[in-house]
């Protein structure tokens, strides 16, 4: 009874050891389903960061192309900024060159322009600059001064090629601060060869006080001198 209680505790023992082998089995298995899993995560991944490196790779040739052409494009700004410079320049002594020019031609038609226009007796006619005490200067394109009935008179012109509106503006300033400056009466006009129409209508509602001549306007006036 004893050897067959036993035989049957060994054979109970025997089921369990085999459902536990079983289970362990089964463990391994999914282990191993696991592990290949994770080896699957593992080798993507790595996949994944080769791509990303290769990424980097390329976006690093990116920014290397793109600082060499930014380098190049400011080398081209900097050139472009001389070269418009440079044409500023020409701009410049082109204007002053035909600002010059206009002035010149004038200058011999002033003294007849001022005694029939405005009664005034040229006595000088010239291109100056009138210093203020704060030393800041004006350049007169047109300066002349006069008589008229014993008091004094300054003729004040100022040439542009082609008229704007600043310009009116900026001449009206100057003529304001010639005021505090010169004693005696102060006309100021204006000489171009061109000048829109909608600029024309501006200075007579803004600055009645300021005529616009054409440079041809002055060919009726005599010369009084060359």
């Amino acid at each position: 009874k004893r050897t067959e209680q036993r035989v049957d505790s060994l054979t109970i023992k025997m089921e369990e050891l085999t459902e536990a082998q079983k289970r362990t089995e089964q463990s391994i298995k999914e282990l191993t389903e696991r592990q290949n899993k994770t080896e699957q995560s593992i080798k993507e991944l790595t996949e994944a960061q080769k791509r990303t490196e290769q990424r980097v790779d390329s976006l690093t040739i990116k920014m290397e192309e793109l600082t060499v052409a930014l380098k190049e494009t400011q080398i081209e700004l900097r050139q472009l900024a001389e070269d418009h410079r440079t044409t500023r320049r020409i701009l410049g002594n082109l204007t002053h060159t035909i600002g010059y020019t206009l002035e010149d031609t004038i200058m011999k038609y002033i003294p007849d322009y001022a005694f029939k226009e405005y009664g005034v007796t040229i006595t000088t006619v010239d291109r100056r600059y009138i210093t203020y005490p704060d030393k800041r200067y004006d350049e007169i394109n047109i300066y002349s001064e006069g008589t008229k009935n014993g008091n004094k008179v300054y003729i004040i012109g100022e040439s542009k090629a082609q008229l704007g509106k600043k310009d009116v503006e900026s001449f009206d300033k100057m003529i304001k601060r010639l005021q505090n400056t010169l004693e005696g009466e102060i006309i100021g006009f204006v000489v171009c060869y061109s000048c829109t129409p909608d600029v024309e209508e501006y200075v007579k509602q803004e600055y009645p006080y300021i005529r616009i001549h054409k440079s041809f306007d002055f060919y009726k006036y005599k010369k009084s001198y060359d």
